[in-house]
């Protein structure tokens, strides 16, 4: 049975070298990294190759780069790893010489984190379990996807420790000003570090460790056409960190236990295919985004796009005001069209049950975001798709005309 997969925000069908390059590490390459026989060297060898390719696409030395279990993991080290390892008081700066005072006082305690309100939660609910334990948090706006850097320079103080900001919203497809933000704090004298959480940018947009100027980067393999349960986090030489993982002292004594040489290995094909077609593939994105877009809005004119041509290549964002963005999912998938009403880490929780808080804080509106819809596109997607889903999106909204609602 034939099926259109427009949900590759969500995850990535493998490619089929990935594929064969897990098996043969399954197969062949089995031994322990860390055993000194010839079947943990060779092991080892693989992993290396994976770390130096990954290495590579962002401009990084393979020193820098740690194998997680993906996205998740990746920025709970950053986060917590980055904020506990620097959060002693600060005896060279002082309070209120911080502040322009000719008067000294004590010691600044540095316990402050700055992130937006469009985070994933894996970014979001690390932070909030930092601030149940008592550190302070600010949390910049991003109306209509773009990232307020004046509010964002205002909450910059001397307490402030780290900055996690994404660089493409996973919802909307909207680019966030990563390069700024590490400029507005040098202008600011700041030593706060900046993460990156680069999950749906990597692959997808150029771009390098220097260009972005953050100091951690987030990177996860199945949005590549990896595997899932694999990624990695680029940390700047000589950036304090603390482990979150006790154990053999694996990954530079960062990330403790037995490494996944299989998937990391897979992870590393993944970002060699998707690195030596970069261009060609972003460029066939942006015109099926294009086209999506340009269909929608000739075909559904109530339809509210919530994405921009200015984006991220591979997300369509839009809102059919009235309509259930569940019912219109189920819809599809009953025609064998595959999207998304939101982002897949949180379809099953508890809390979309009310509405995507994050994407209502993006659109300002509990309608547009409780009617939202997100397309997603790989290079393995054609234009004929997009017409078959707009074909039954169209049939969808004349079924319920009744409820469809003008912005």
């Amino acid at each position: 049975m034939s099926y259109i997969y427009l949900d590759n925000s969500a995850t990535t069908k493998p490619y089929p070298q990935v594929i064969n390059k897990v098996t043969q590490m399954l197969t062949e390459h089995y031994g322990n990294p860390s055993s000194i026989h010839r079947l943990g060297r060779e092991s080892r060898a693989e992993l290396e190759d994976a770390r130096k390719i990954i290495a590579d696409s962002l401009g990084a030395s393979p020193s820098e780069i740690y194998f997680t279990s993906g996205g998740t993991e990746a920025n709970n080290l950053a986060i917590k790893g980055a904020c506990l390892a620097n959060a002693h008081p600060d005896n060279s700066i002082d309070s209120n010489a911080a502040l322009g005072s000719k008067f000294t006082t004590a010691p600044i305690q540095r316990n402050h984190i700055i992130t937006t309100a469009a985070e994933h939660p894996a970014v979001t609910k690390t932070v909030r379990d930092l601030k149940r334990q008592g550190w302070k948090v600010t949390y910049v706006e991003a109306p209509n996807g773009r990232l307020d850097l004046d509010q964002l320079a205002t909450a910059i103080t001397a307490e402030t420790v780290f900055v996690s900001a994404m660089l493409v919203n996973n919802e909307t497809g909207h680019i966030f000003p990563i390069a700024k933000i590490k400029q507005i704090l040098l202008g600011k004298g700041s030593k706060a570090l900046v993460h990156c959480d680069a999950v749906q940018g990597y692959g997808k947009i150029p771009f390098t460790v220097e260009s972005l100027g953050a100091d951690l980067i987030t990177i996860s393999g199945h949005k590549i056409h990896g595997p899932k349960g694999i990624g990695a986090l680029y940390v700047k030489g000589g950036t304090r960190l603390y482990s979150l993982n006790l154990g053999g002292g694996q990954e530079q004594g960062l990330r403790s236990g037995t490494e996944n040489t299989a998937f990391a290995a897979g992870l590393g094909e993944a970002v060699r295919l998707s690195f030596a077609d970069l261009d060609k593939n972003r460029d066939r994105m942006s015109k099926l985004r294009d086209y999506c877009m340009d269909k929608v809005a000739t075909a559904i004119p109530r339809a509210v796009i919530n994405s921009t041509k200015e984006g991220v290549p591979h997300i369509v964002n839009l809102s059919l005001s009235g309509l259930s963005n569940k019912e219109v999912v189920e819809y599809l998938d009953k025609h064998n069209i595959f999207i998304s009403s939101a982002a897949a880490c949180k379809a099953i929780s508890k809390e979309t049950a009310r509405g995507p808080s994050m994407l209502e804080s993006l659109l300002g509106s509990r309608e547009l975001a409780d009617s939202a819809i997100r397309i997603s596109f790989s290079p393995m997607n054609t234009r004929e798709e997009v017409d078959q889903l707009v074909e039954r999106l169209m049939e969808y909204c004349e079924m319920h005309k009744n409820q469809l609602k003008s912005e």
